[in-house]
């Protein structure tokens, strides 16, 4: 019913409009609130014919708004269209609600139609531009076919005064700055060799004395136009080239302030004297030569030829100015670009910097381009071009300034890292390397942010977008909040993950006193891995729901995909299941020594999916799990230190079996003693050889330290065997 309510109020209002006086007494159906469309019909007299109803304004202004809508323009077409149709015998025409039941295109189509009518306009305004500036240069041609009279007595009669008016504005300016120039001198001489704050306060003190000069010939100038005057009242053309004269004088003393070509002790900026010559000689050329041109050389032919051709001339001086600017800057770009690359030195910045050398190598085409707009701008709406461009401008500069202090301030924030108090390091050492990982990604997002944020206001103020409709619109709103609520989502899961790994840190801290087995410290070290790779999948699905993506098919795909890599790494399933029920049984940990697939040597890592085995020779291997068949722990409960003695057939055996007793009994009063949980338990012969006879004994011992007791045991048995003279079979 929604869409069939457009189309409906569209043909009432056609139908008001053009129908004649008998349409009047219709009404247009299923629109109860459809205002008065038509002014009511007067009753009709004898002997007159019925006047066609005058259509309203409200209906007539009503039409215009929805026949400027393109979609609501193609909906009425489409209608009217299937009104005109014949209609069958015995088929009535359907009625105005069935339209509902119709698939219409309109929401479908703005989306193409709004891209096709941005590039009409966008065509359209282009066309405009160039015929404007064809028809106003076209104009000059009137002075050569004859067509435009030169009123030469008007000129002469203003011509002179004006001249004369000139004469005593320059003249005056220069006595002006002349006797100006010993105050200015004395500015100069304080100023010599002073830092940079206090030279740019002596600039602008001799920036108001030269003001103060131009104010003295504006008022002298003012003064001597009303005395020739004789009536009190100065001329047009006299008043306006006053006005112009102090603006443009203003401006190139302002040009001037900048450069300080004539005074280098009161420079700001490190230029060498020929380039601010030139630059403040050409500069001021080009305004000038704009500035008379336009207020007050235009008006002059205006009143002397005409205003058609005083249009052309006023676009070709502005033509001309842009014209020379744009050669000025393309002569000089190299030696600019070269002069502003110094100025990133002390930029710490890394975003700040890369932007800045951008622009300063594309500073001559950023130029060219502002000063072409502004021509646009100027010829397509010649009255607020200057403060449209003048405000843009102002806007443009303030989020640059505005941006790049930020930037500073958080370039600044982060340098030094962040560093925590000694308690805090001492409970979670690795707490203050995490945040020094942490808080430089958080920044750099706010740097794109900020990015993000001066480019939109750049847009806003070129009025190339609409940033604050946007963001009062439903779906700008929508947007926002979506993309805020996913920027939570994300700060939660990292600190989320900060805290986890945190917690794990501080329960496998020995610092504080804390007894965690190995059995404790893999289990944690899994959990955090595992903890860590669900947190980031959860933080992903929530971020792309909150930002509008459908995780269904996602999750869905992820299942497929999952299946298939299920069938193409059935390995790194086993991996993964075999080690699953390995930590199940604890059949290992962390620095325990195993013998996993045939090497043996101390677990220095456990994932879920490898063992990562240290041997003797500090050579690490990793295992996959799927290659684990077996695995043999010497860390369990407690081990064996055995000893295999050799001694000759001649040895009574009795007296080895008391030596080997002897020595175990030193082992026991030694500081190894502790470790060792019960008495030698001697096996006897276990074997002969072609020298003598193989006895063996074994040490019982807490775990780990079985090879160090049995080294220290073989230790003592050499020496006790040497004291009482029993000899080895070797």
């Amino acid at each position: 019913m929604m869409r069939t309510m457009p189309i409906l109020r569209l043909l009432a209002l056609v139908l008001a409009l053009v129908l004649p006086a008998a349409a009047s007494a219709q009404t247009a159906p299923a629109v109860p609130s459809l205002p008065q469309l038509t002014a009511p019909a007067q009753p009709a007299t004898p002997g007159s014919t019925a006047p066609a109803s005058t259509p309203s304004p409200e209906a007539a202004k009503a039409l215009a708004d929805i026949l400027k809508d393109d979609a609501a323009r193609a909906a009425l077409i489409g209608e009217l269209e299937r009104l005109a149709q014949p209609v069958a015998a015995g088929n009535p025409a359907a009625p105005a609600d069935a339209a509902s039941t119709e698939p219409a295109d309109a929401s479908a189509v703005p989306l193409a139609r709004e891209i096709g009518s941005v590039t009409q306009d966008l065509s359209r305004q282009v066309v405009d531009v160039v015929l404007k500036i064809g028809r106003g240069l076209g104009n000059l041609a009137r002075l050569f076919d004859g067509s435009a009279a030169v009123n030469w007595e008007g000129v002469r009669e203003q011509g002179l005064a004006l001249l004369i008016l000139v004469v005593f504005a320059f003249a005056t300016l220069n006595i002006a700055r002349f006797i100006a120039r010993w105050p200015l001198g004395a500015v100069e001489r304080v100023a010599k060799d002073k830092p940079l704050p206090r030279r740019v306060l002596w600039s602008g003190l001799a920036l108001l004395i030269d003001w103060a000069v131009i104010g003295f010939a504006w008022f002298a100038t003012s003064a001597y136009a009303i005395a020739a005057s004789g009536g009190g009242r100065i001329d047009l053309m006299q008043s306006l080239f006053i006005d112009a004269f102090v603006v443009i004088e203003f401006l190139k003393s302002c040009l001037a302030a900048v450069l300080q070509h004539r005074r280098p002790s009161l420079r700001v900026f490190n230029l060498e004297p020929t380039t601010a010559r030139f630059w403040y000689l050409w500069l001021s050329r080009l305004i000038s030569f704009l500035g008379y041109g336009v207020l007050v050389a235009h008006p002059l032919v205006n009143k002397a030829i005409g205003f058609s051709v005083g249009i052309g001339f006023r676009l070709a001086v502005v033509l001309l100015t842009l014209i020379g600017a744009t050669l000025l800057v393309t002569f000089k770009r190299d030696e600019v670009r070269n002069g502003l690359f110094p100025l990133l030195e002390p930029v710490r910045s890394t975003v700040l910097r890369t932007i800045l050398a951008l622009l300063i190598h594309g500073w001559h085409v950023i130029v060219i381009v502002y000063l072409a707009v502004a021509f646009v701008l100027w010829v397509s709406r010649p009255f607020d071009a200057v403060d449209y461009m003048a405000w843009a401008t102002v806007e443009t500069v303030f989020a640059i300034i505005i941006g790049g202090i930020v930037d500073s301030l958080l370039s600044h924030a982060i340098s030094g890292g962040i560093r925590l108090p000694a308690d805090v390091k001492k409970t979670l050492p690795l707490l203050e390397a995490r945040l020094n990982m942490m808080v430089p990604l958080f920044f750099r997002a706010v740097r794109m942010l900020l990015v993000a944020v001066v480019a939109a206001v750049l847009l806003q103020s070129w009025g190339v977008i609409d940033l604050i409709a946007w963001f009062q619109s439903d779906g700008g709103t929508e947007a926002v909040g979506r993309i805020l609520s996913a920027a939570i989502i994300v700060l939660a899961a990292g600190g989320i993950w900060l805290a986890a790994s945190s917690w794990v840190e501080y329960r496998l801290n020995p610092s504080l006193g804390r007894i965690t087995n190995a059995r404790t410290r893999t289990l944690l070290s899994l959990f955090r891995n595992a903890f860590s790779i669900v947190l980031v999948i959860i933080a992903a699905m929530l971020t792309l729901s909150q930002l509008g993506v459908d995780i269904a098919p996602l999750v869905a795909g992820a299942g497929v995909v999952g299946l298939a890599v299920g069938f193409g790494s059935q390995k790194l399933v086993q991996d993964i299941i075999t080690g699953a029920f390995i930590q199940f049984e604890n059949a290992m940990n962390e620095g325990d020594v195993v013998t996993v697939a045939g090497l043996t040597g101390a677990v220095d890592r456990l994932t879920i999916r490898s063992v990562g085995i240290r041997d003797a020779d500090g050579v690490y291997h990793i295992i996959p799990f799927s290659s684990v068949t077996s695995v043999s722990n010497a860390m369990r409960g407690f081990a064996f230190a055995t000893a295999s003695v050799n001694v000759a057939y001649a040895t009574d055996l009795d007296e080895a079996k008391s030596a080997m007793r002897e020595a175990f009994d030193r082992l026991m009063e030694g500081p190894k003693g502790a470790v060792i949980l019960e008495p030698l338990d001697i096996w006897g012969v276990v074997s002969f050889t072609a020298a003598g006879v193989v006895m063996k004994a074994r040490i019982k011992t807490l775990p780990g330290e079985q090879w160090g007791i049995g080294r220290l045991y073989n230790e003592q048995v050499k020496k006790v065997f040497d004291e009482r003279g029993i000899t080895s079979s070797f």
